[in-house]
């Protein structure tokens, strides 16, 4: 054996068996039915708007049309209340639940780019340095995480010795924002590309500060609408949803 030649070049192999290697090697080229994130859960809200979209653990659900209808309101008031722009980064705290999945899908149809963190596990220092690294203005959190976001607040502005003008905003399962009739439920149909950041996931930071990696929609719709990662997932199945928010694979 030439030791010369890497074990996993195709290099070693005969013409014939290239050819066959290339030929029953890789499957046909598929592209995904959408290229954008929120784009692709739009078109099944629309299909199937009565089917349950997120259930919870304590038996809360939400049908894929209300949760649109909630995502659309929370997106315009971003846009309008709280001026994001597309592009703009969201800090979302949180945990697994029904306002997880709104909020997500706020950012996006509002054309921004989310970064996710486990309310019950990140540090107030933590926190406060993601908010920093990632330059985001807006916090989005559960209730039960907001005195902690506003202490991660304090600390970075304490760093800063300036008032950093993060506003935060609390999504409660039972707000007025979802039953008042005066709030804008229309879709935000923000002009959002392939390449454009869908979220930024940080790195467990072990050799040294944590890094943001960002996400393009196109790396999402790639991954999860194509096979194998589709897994085969159709109207009436059931997901279990176990992993930490902050958790690419979540």
């Amino acid at each position: 054996m030439d030791l010369s030649t890497s074990f996993y070049s195709l290099d070693s192999l005969s013409p014939s068996d290239r050819r066959l290697f290339n030929l029953f090697g890789r499957g046909k080229a598929a592209s995904p039915p959408h290229s954008i994130v929120h784009h692709a859960f739009e078109a099944i809200a629309s299909a199937h708007p009565n089917a349950v979209a997120v259930r919870q653990h304590d038996g809360a659900e939400i049908t894929y049309g209300e949760l649109d209808r909630r995502a659309n309101i929370l997106a315009n008031l971003l846009r309008t209340s709280q001026g994001l722009s597309k592009g703009d980064r969201v800090i979302l705290v949180t945990s697994r639940s029904i306002e997880m999945v709104v909020s997500i899908f706020a950012v996006l149809k509002a054309g921004g780019q989310y970064v996710p963190i486990d309310g019950g596990v990140a540090p107030v220092e933590t926190l406060a340095y993601q908010i920093s690294d990632s330059g985001a203005s807006i916090v989005l959190c559960l209730p039960k995480h907001q005195a902690k976001v506003q202490q991660s607040v304090q600390v970075l502005s304490a760093q800063k010795a300036a008032d950093v003008g993060v506003a935060i905003v609390s999504v409660e399962r039972d707000s007025l924002l979802w039953t008042s009739g005066d709030q804008d439920d229309r879709n935000p149909n923000v002009d959002v590309h392939p390449q454009n950041g869908a979220y930024v996931i940080y790195t467990s930071g072990t050799t040294g500060k944590p890094k943001g990696v960002d996400v393009t929609h196109s790396n999402v719709t790639h991954t999860l609408l194509v096979e194998p990662a589709k897994l085969g997932i159709t109207v009436g199945k059931k997901v279990a949803q176990q992993l930490n928010i902050a958790f690419d694979m979540c």
